[in-house]
């Protein structure tokens, strides 16, 4: 696997949430310096990371999956109770509880497999639920705030799809990380078309070029 192809797994992980940024640069700091230890014997490779077992990468994905989701309920359901734009704010409710669901599936599943929900809800987490929440900023500047970040739907959930499909013995998490990775797709898609409906071009082409600078 070479390090190009290793920084794009550990950016989508960062961007969807399933990292935090401390994580990332830990990482990061990993490639850098060649990780010879762990190169490519034993283990379970998943988002940039060598796991002792498959075992220990799918908690570690549940958990810190399960902190992320809970948040995203609260975010698209906050959002929903302030938006001022009446055809998206069902979208928004549908999301949120996507969002809630995906989160209690995720913390039995960890209860099934005798571990424990540990993980917090990051700090870029919890700022992107603010503004979400704000009732003074404009459902248009939200959204073009996420289509931002998301970027292309397709990169940034492949690595879930990629987990899921490297999965050999948990078949039951498999599955559903399956279909969650599709939900997530789903949202990020109606995401950017919702932004590109509501916003000209020219507003979105400026907050895209304002984040990559």
């Amino acid at each position: 696997m070479s390090r190009d192809f290793e920084f794009r797994q550990l950016l989508r992980a960062l961007r969807a949430g399933i990292i935090s940024e401390n994580t990332f640069e830990t990482e990061m700091a990993a490639l850098e310096h060649g990780d010879a230890k762990n190169g490519g014997t034993g283990g379970f490779r998943a988002f940039g990371k060598t796991y002792k077992s498959e075992r220990d990468a799918i908690v570690s994905f549940l958990d810190k999956g399960r902190a992320a989701e809970s948040n995203g309920a609260l975010t698209f359901g906050n959002w929903a109770e302030v938006c001022k734009t009446d055809c998206i704010r069902s979208g928004l409710r549908m999301i949120a509880e996507r969002e809630d669901y995906h989160a209690r599936i995720f913390e039995n599943r960890l209860r099934e497999l005798g571990a424990e929900a540990r993980a917090k809800v990051s700090e870029e987490g919890r700022k992107i639920m603010e503004c979400a929440s704000d009732p003074n900023m404009a459902d248009t500047a939200k959204l073009l705030q996420f289509n931002a970040a998301i970027e292309n739907p397709d990169d940034l959930i492949r690595p879930i799809f990629e987990f899921a499909d490297r999965i050999k013995e948990d078949l039951e998490t498999k599955e559903a990380l399956k279909l969650f990775a599709e939900d997530e797709l789903s949202t990020t898609k109606w995401l950017k078309y919702a932004c590109a409906a509501l916003n000209p071009p020219a507003e979105i082409n400026s907050v895209v070029m304002t984040e990559e600078i």
